[in-house]
């Protein structure tokens, strides 16, 4: 009976574990002139954290910018291979303005 209960507990921590995975969306990408890849993700990290959008690059992958701030990007091009225009947006029901802001990344 002891074993059930363990084998229950741990199914149910399993389960725990995996009900707020972390969700990503490529929103765009970009190759370099080296053949590096530029890749700008919405990462929604659960209910209990904001969601983010994310600028990394691949070989090895590491991240390059993060913000809560915006949630909607309206578009986004390399400005020769060492910066990463963005425009972006906060679309929630809160923010009345919408504003948008053009965001530079150095992406060397």
């Amino acid at each position: 009976m002891k074993a059930v209960i363990k084998i229950f507990l741990v199914m149910l921590f399993i389960q725990a574990c995996t009900v707020f995975e972390k969700d990503e969306r490529l929103l765009n990408q970009h190759r370099k002139a080296n053949g590096e890849e530029i890749k700008i993700l919405y990462v929604g990290l659960g209910a209990t954290t904001d969601d983010v959008i994310q600028v990394r690059k691949s070989k090895p992958d590491t991240l390059l910018w993060v913000s809560e701030k915006y949630n909607y990007l309206k578009s986004s091009e390399l400005v020769g291979d060492t910066s990463l225009r963005m425009i972006l947006s906060d679309t929630g029901y809160h923010n009345y303005n919408n504003k948008i802001d053009t965001i530079f990344v150095n992406i060397k």
